[in-house]
């Protein structure tokens, strides 16, 4: 008797109908904005034709499953779509509306956006927020951000994680982070200092350190000096509310100890190998406040006058190269933790 193949999924159907001609199923569609992704269409009725140039990237999170969020804005119901869907496990990456076409994502700000979903939820942030998917979406505002030349003004979470900064502070921010919205996407547990160190490249600014973990010294009360004022700039870019004196005083001491319980470090008051990375901000051209004025105060200690005006512009740009070539750093001209080290030294 013949078999009845109405019940059977379309995908299976077609591969059974592959198998019996003898050939193979071809693989899945590249995109053409972005080779490593996988090209699937989002509905046509769920986005639209774009007016205006993209200048921001939005990070958000599905609140959902990977082959979910795919399938909902494959369904004309849904009213939204993204650009790129990332998976969890493996960071394998989905375009879904054409970069060139406007997606519906952030509301208001859905015309000069690309937006990148992340599978997961926000309450399980170390569930689904993996090494794999940090990395894949990363490369991939990277990617929008280079073929456009815009620079990688990544948000770095100092201002707290659901603050509203001004678009022209940074291009690259989560959904909660623009104007207007109701989510509240991608949530306090995204990593924003370890995501916006991957888009500068991974290296942690200033080229490979050449192997093994960094060495920091050792800062604690009673000390002075310019070590303590960067710790004072950067606890400032933190949120904290300090007088950059040069004096680990009380004040100080207890800003710090504030940061270090924040951040599930032993509340010691005293800044060292543990501290001073999570302390430290990337920081590189187009960037402003605090942690810009640390790096402007450590390379006049080195010599090279620059006004502390808190603004990373060409002149604080040409200086932080020639330190990292002083250095023997790779020259980037962005500050990450190999260059905030050598500074710290």
């Amino acid at each position: 008797m013949k078999k009845s193949t109405k019940f059977l999924r379309p995908g299976l159907l077609a591969g059974l109908t592959l198998a019996a001609l003898g050939l193979q199923a071809l693989p899945a569609a590249a995109s053409t904005d972005y080779p490593p992704a996988i090209w699937n269409p989002a509905a046509s009725c769920n986005y639209s034709s774009r007016t205006a140039s993209v200048t921001h990237v939005t990070v958000h999170t599905t609140q959902g499953s990977y082959a979910g969020s795919i399938s909902w804005f494959q369904n004309c119901s849904a009213g939204v779509s993204a650009h790129y869907v990332i998976r969890s496990s493996d960071g394998q990456v989905t375009q879904m509306v054409r970069e060139a076409d406007k997606a519906w994502h952030v509301g208001n700000s859905n015309g000069y956006t690309v937006g990148i979903e992340h599978e997961g939820y926000i309450n399980a942030p170390s569930t689904w927020y993996t090494t794999a998917m940090y990395n894949a979406s990363a490369a991939l505002t990277r990617d929008i951000l280079a073929s456009r030349g815009l620079a990688q003004k990544v948000y770095d979470g100092s201002g707290g994680w659901n603050a509203v900064p001004s678009d022209s502070l940074y291009n690259v921010k989560g959904h909660v982070n623009y104007a207007s919205q109701t989510h509240t996407d991608p949530g306090s547990g995204w990593d924003w200092p370890r995501y916006k160190s991957l888009v500068a490249g991974g290296s942690g600014g200033g080229g490979d350190s050449g192997g093994g973990a960094l060495s920091w010294p050792v800062v604690q009360y009673g000390n002075s000096g310019e070590r303590v004022r960067t710790i004072q700039y950067l606890l400032q870019q933190w949120g904290y509310s300090l007088t950059v004196n040069g004096s680990f005083d009380t004040a100080t001491q207890n800003a710090v100890k504030n940061f270090q319980s924040s951040h599930g470090l032993g509340a010691d008051g005293i800044v060292g190998n543990a501290t001073w990375p999570a302390l430290t901000i990337v920081t590189q051209q187009g960037d402003s406040g605090a942690k810009v004025r640390a790096v402007q105060s450590q390379l006049n200690e080195s010599g090279y006058g620059l006004t502390v005006d808190g603004s990373f512009g060409p002149a604080t740009y040409s200086a932080v190269r020639s330190f990292q070539s002083a250095k023997g750093l790779g020259v980037d001209g962005v500050v990450g933790d190999n260059t905030w080290n050598k500074m710290a030294w």
